[in-house]
């Protein structure tokens, strides 16, 4: 029984972000999002490039990371919430 407690515990804790993981995964998701939403803009297709390439970096070095992939499913999913103005912004800024 007490196997089956520590083994859940374990489970839930590795389920389970921390604040690095969650901040890495907000910036590639907001990266991976606005690259799709901007590579049709005229004058934003290498930008768009670029954020892509920007946000498959973060991804390759949290990937193995507890936690990660699931709040990058959770963050996407609030990333395609952005304007195309926010993403501009966003693309300026790289």
């Amino acid at each position: 029984m007490k196997k089956i407690i520590l083994g859940t515990i374990v489970l839930i804790v590795s389920l389970n972000a921390g604040l690095p993981e969650k901040i890495a995964a907000s910036y590639s998701a907001k990266y991976e999002v606005c690259a799709l939403k901007l590579k049709d803009k005229d004058g934003y297709k290498l930008k768009s490039l670029g954020l892509k390439i920007k946000a498959d970096k973060i991804h390759k070095e949290n990937v193995f990371k507890e936690g990660y992939l699931k709040a990058l499913e959770k963050e996407k999913k609030s990333a395609w919430f952005l304007s195309i103005k926010k993403c501009k912004k966003i693309a300026d800024s790289i």
